[in-house]
């Protein structure tokens, strides 16, 4: 049997943040809503990042908004693993490694999710 691709164990990972999160069931719209109505929350720009990278595949634009939730907050260590999920899927491993390592020491409990993620790189 073959094993799953990296690119699809990371939207599964992504998929099941937002599932638990609530977030799932909302659209493009509400999403780029909430950044408009809360520009300085950092979790809604996270999030709204998870949705372009899962949903549309649009690296860019959840690049733009994970950058904006770090700019936020330079320790929010669930952007630091999106930015590393989205470089990641951008065949950017090196440059998400670097981010992997900041998510970790910002935030100690997504190291199991960090592990899962590069050990399928």
């Amino acid at each position: 049997m073959k094993a799953p691709s990296p690119t699809a164990c990371l939207c599964c990972a992504l998929i099941l943040i937002l599932f638990t999160s609530g977030c799932i069931t909302k659209n493009q719209e509400y999403y780029d809503n909430q950044v408009a109505a809360e520009p300085d929350n950092a979790e809604a720009w996270c999030i709204r990042g998870m949705y372009y990278n899962n949903y549309y595949n649009q690296y860019a634009e959840a690049m733009e908004s994970c950058n904006k939730a770090l700019e936020l907050d330079p320790e929010y260590g669930l952007a630091w693993f999106l930015k590393g999920v989205i470089l990641t899927n951008m065949n950017m491993t090196d440059e998400a490694r670097l981010c992997f390592e900041n998510a970790t020491r910002y935030d100690p409990a997504l190291a199991k999710n960090v592990q899962f993620v590069v050990g399928n790189m």
